[in-house]
């Protein structure tokens, strides 16, 4: 059995999965683990990897091979390999839902729309402006703005009577929009399904750039808030695809790939001649 780890380096949050293998293409999810990420990207990769050891019920030297992906990906020394978030998201995404042709992944800095191919081989994909207003962290200061708690936010959204759009591109113009509601008496709920509709507005745009086609799958740690999912859907007027560890989609996709890597490393000493 080869024991693989991919380690997805967020911005805000480091998760971890262990992969088993036991002959390709039959996999194993084994364990998962997190742990906040901090400014140092090590310390963070192995606080999640000992998690999702412990999960598992495994030790440090029962794995073979660590791949990792995101934001501080080349910040721990440890790796075998470091995969972008683009490829191990997709490859994730693919293994969990076969039917998908496009991903959108929504984390804290930034959100991604990406379109592939059966084998989840990435086609083409975009990523949006550099602004907090296109990403899961415009989310995180609108709660702290508006004292509600971001496990919170969801739920709420899916409350809203009257949803308040949020039409500025820009994070603080925005914030000045939410303000300004605030101060007219909008209600919470209208104000935050008002943010995932206008979230859900520019990844559609996104989507529609690279190609939208076939199924869509919904990934990142914005995937938990049931309001986004939900202006999303309404915004394709389709079904989306959520897993239900979306924000460990990426992690598992490095797993993934990390094995084929491995596998690929073991062929090759096979045929090194013996000296």
């Amino acid at each position: 059995m080869r024991l693989v780890a991919g380690i997805d380096c967020g911005s805000g949050v480091t998760k971890a999965v262990l992969v088993a293998q036991n002959g390709f293409p039959s996999s194993s999810i084994l364990g998962k683990g997190r742990a906040k990420s901090g400014i140092n990207m090590e310390a963070a990769a192995q606080a999640a990897l000992q998690d999702a050891l412990r999960d598992a019920g495994l030790s440090r030297d029962q794995v073979h091979y660590v791949a990792t992906t995101g934001f501080g990906r080349y910040g721990v020394g440890f790796r075998d390999i470091q995969i972008t978030e683009i490829t191990s998201g997709a490859r994730g995404a693919i293994y969990l839902f076969p039917a998908s042709r496009c991903v959108l992944d929504i984390g804290g800095q930034s959100t991604r729309a990406i379109t592939m191919g059966e084998s989840g081989k990435v086609r083409t994909f975009k990523t949006n402006d550099k602004c907090a207003a296109g990403s899961g962290m415009f989310i995180v200061r609108a709660a702290k703005y508006l004292e509600i708690p971001i496990e919170d936010v969801g739920k709420l959204s899916l409350q809203a009577t009257n949803p308040q759009p949020i039409s500025s591109v820009c994070a603080v113009l925005a914030e000045s929009e939410i303000i300004n509601h605030v101060s007219a008496g909008v209600g919470v709920e209208n104000i935050l399904r008002g943010i995932h509709g206008s979230l859900a507005e520019r990844a559609v745009s996104m989507l529609k750039r690279v190609g939208l086609q076939g199924e869509v799958t919904l990934i990142g740690g914005v995937a938990l808030q049931a309001g986004m999912v939900k202006a999303l859907q309404e915004k394709l007027d389709a079904k989306v695809n959520v897993p239900s560890d979306c924000d460990y989609v990426c992690a598992l996709g490095a797993a993934l790939l990390g094995h084929k890597r491995l596998a690929m490393k073991e062929s090759l000493a096979r045929l090194q001649p013996v000296s």
